[in-house]
C-alpha cells in the first residue's frame, strides 16, 4: 500500500481531526500522536483505546478503500511490526499454542459456518490466551457463563472462538503476543495480521447458556494456498511499485473505475515530468478508460505510455509488450478485429522473446488473443490460445484469481459459438463462482459473467426465469458502476427487454 511517509501520515491526522472535531479528549490523543508517534510505536498505539484503534479497524471491517487509503500512514507500520516480532519470536519458540476470542455475530453469519469453512479475517484479529478475557469481551456473566442472549434465533449472536495456532504447520502465518509492548498487558493480547485464514474444526450451540462454541485452526492448506498466490503476485507484477499497486487494486478489486482515475490523475500531478513512473501511470489510466467504454481516451493514454516507454526502455520489453497486448483489447472491443489481432500478435512475440515460455503473462496474451478470435468467428486458433493459457494457468496461478477466471469465461464464450451449451454453462458459472469470491458483489466483470449466463438460457423458453435472474443482477450492477451511455449496459438492457417480451408472448398463449 502507498505510504508516501509525511504525506500520507497528515491526510491521516486530517481525516482523524475531522471525524472528532469537538471532541477535546480525542483530539489531545491525535495531538500526542502527531507530536510523539514512531514507527516502532505502532503496536502500543493500536492497543490503546483511542481513535486510532477505532477508526482503522472501521476501515478494514468495511472494506472502504478511500478509508484504507487514507489510513495507510499507520496500517503499513503496524503489519511491519507485526512481521517484525513475528520473526523474531518464531526463532525462540514455536511450539502449538491456543487462543480465544468472543465475538458478536449477526445470526446469518453464524448460520453460514460450517465444519471445514474458511475463515478469513479483513483486519488484525485480536485474541487473548486467556479464556475469560474472551468472555468478559462479550458479555458472559462470570459467575453463570450466561451470554446476553436468550435464544439461537436472536438477531445477534453471541460466539466464543478457540482458535489453535502450530506455527510449524502454518509457516505464513504472522502472530504476536503484544502483551509487553500493549497498553493493556494484562490482556495477554495475541493479534493476527491481516488476512490470516482459519478452517472451522468443530461448531456447537450451547443451550444451557445461550452460546456459540467454534473452534478453529490454522492451516496448511490455507498456507499453501498463500504461498502460491504469493509466488503469483511477485512473478506477475514485476517491477510495480506499491503507489501504483495500489490504484490497479482499485480497478482489479473493487471495480471502482472513476475512483481509479481521479487517483492516477491526482498521482500524475504530483509527478515530475521526466518521473520513471508516468508510463505506468499512462498504462492504468488506459485500462481504467477502457473498461468505462471510453475507447478514444484509453486509445490516448496507451500511445502516451508507448511514446514514453519507446523513450525509456527497449521496444522489445514487458512493459512495452503489456501495453501493446491491452491497447489491442481496446481495439477488439469497438470492433477493429485486424488491428487488434495485429497489435496482440505482436504483444504476444514481445513476450515471447523477453518471457519465460512458462510467465504468467503468457496466460493474459493467450487468453487476449483467443478473445479477438472469437470474436472474428475463427474458433479453431480461439481454442488452440484457450488451450495454451489454460494449461499454463492451472500451473502457475492459484485456482481462484481472477486472470484464470477470465480465461475460464472466455473458454465458455468459445464454447457456446461452437453449439456446446452444457460445456459453455459449465464454464461461465466455475469463471462466475471465481469472481464472486474474490471481486467485489457489484464489479462490473461479475455483470458480465451474469450477462452471458443470461444470453444462453434465453435460448430455451423453460429456462426464461432463470435468465432473466442472470440478466437483471447484470442490469443492477451496470446501472450504478458503468456510465449511462456504456455499451454493455445497453446490451443488458435490451437482453431484459427481450426477455421480458418473450416471457409475456408465452403467457398469452
Amino acid at each position: 500500500m502507498p505510504r508516501d511517509s509525511s504525506q500520507a501520515k497528515r491526510e491521516m491526522l486530517a481525516e482523524c481531526r475531522a471525524y472528532y472535531r469537538g471532541n477535546d479528549h480525542e483530539l489531545a490523543r491525535i495531538n500526542e500522536f502527531a507530536r510523539t508517534y514512531r514507527s516502532a510505536d505502532a503496536i502500543n498505539w493500536y492497543t490503546r483505546d483511542c481513535f486510532l484503534y477505532r477508526l482503522v479497524n472501521k476501515a478494514l471491517r468495511t472494506e472502504d478503500i478511500r478509508a484504507l487509503y487514507r489510513f495507510r500512514f499507520f496500517i503499513v507500520d503496524m503489519c511491519a511490526r507485526l512481521e517484525e516480532e513475528a520473526a523474531i519470536a518464531s526463532t525462540y519458540h514455536n511450539a502449538p499454542f491456543r487462543v480465544y476470542r468472543g465475538s458478536q455475530l449477526g445470526r446469518d453469519e453464524v448460520e453460514q459456518m460450517r465444519i471445514g469453512t474458511l475463515v478469513a479475517t479483513n483486519g488484525y484479529l485480536s485474541t487473548s490466551r486467556h479464556l475469560n478475557v474472551a468472555q468478559i469481551f462479550i458479555g458472559i456473566d462470570s459467575d453463570t457463563g450466561m451470554s446476553p442472549s436468550r435464544s439461537r434465533k436472536d438477531r445477534r449472536q453471541y460466539v466464543l472462538f478457540e482458535i489453535d495456532v502450530d506455527l510449524a504447520q502454518s509457516t505464513d502465518v504472522v502472530v504476536v503476543d503484544v502483551s509487553g509492548q500493549s497498553a493493556i498487558p494484562d490482556e495477554n493480547e495475541i493479534i493476527f495480521n491481516l488476512g490470516t485464514t482459519f478452517i472451522i474444526t468443530h461448531i456447537m450451540y450451547d443451550d444451557e447458556h445461550y452460546l456459540w462454541h467454534a473452534q478453529m485452526v490454522s492451516s496448511s492448506e490455507v498456507a499453501e494456498l498463500n504461498r502460491h498466490y504469493n509466488e503469483y503476485v511477485r512473478g506477475h507484477l514485476v517491477d510495480v511499485n506499491a503507489t501504483l499497486l495500489f490504484g490497479q487494486f482499485l480497478a482489479e478489486i473493487s471495480g471502482d473505475y472513476a475512483e481509479t482515475i481521479v487517483y492516477f490523475h491526482r498521482l500524475l500531478r504530483r509527478l515530475s515530468a521526466d518521473d520513471e513512473d508516468r508510463p505506468n501511470i499512462y498504462y492504468f489510466l488506459g485500462r481504467a478508460y477502457r473498461f468505462i467504454g471510453k475507447y478514444q481516451q484509453a486509445i490516448t493514454y496507451f500511445r502516451c505510455a508507448q511514446l514514453l516507454q519507446r523513450r525509456k526502455v527497449p521496444q522489445w520489453s514487458f512493459d512495452y509488450g503489456r501495453t501493446l497486448g491491452v491497447l489491442g483489447t481496446v481495439y477488439s472491443e469497438m470492433g477493429d478485429l485486424t488491428q487488434a489481432i495485429r497489435l496482440e500478435e505482436k504483444a504476444l512475440a514481445i513476450h515471447s522473446y523477453c518471457l519465460p515460455q512458462d510467465h504468467v503473462e503468457m496466460v493474459d496474451n493467450w487468453n487476449r488473443l483467443a478473445y479477438a478470435y472469437w470474436q472474428e468467428k475463427n474458433y479453431e486458433r480461439a481454442l488452440i490460445m484457450l488451450s495454451n493459457s489454460l494449461s499454463l494457468s492451472k500451473r502457475k496461478m492459484p485456482v481462484n484469481y481472477p486472470n484464470h477466471a477470465q480465461v475460464v469465461c472466455t473458454m465458455g464464450l468459445v464454447q457456446h459459438a461452437l453449439g456446446n451449451r452444457e460445456e459453455a454453462l459449465n464454464y461461465l458459472k466455475q469463471s462466475l463462482q471465481m469472481r464472486e469470491s474474490l471481486l467485489a458483489d457489484d464489479h462490473p466483470v461479475v455483470a458480465r459473467t451474469c450477462y452471458e449466463l443470461g444470453i444462453i438460457y434465453a435460448e430455451r423458453d423453460d429456462e426464461h426465469t432463470l435468465a432473466l435472474q442472470y440478466a437483471r443482477r447484470a442490469l443492477h450492477i451496470q446501472e450504478v458502476k458503468l456510465p449511462p451511455n456504456h455499451r454493455e449496459l445497453m446490451l443488458t438492457m435490451n437482453l431484459v427487454q427481450r426477455i421480458s417480451q418473450q416471457n409475456n408472448c408465452i403467457a398469452s398463449l
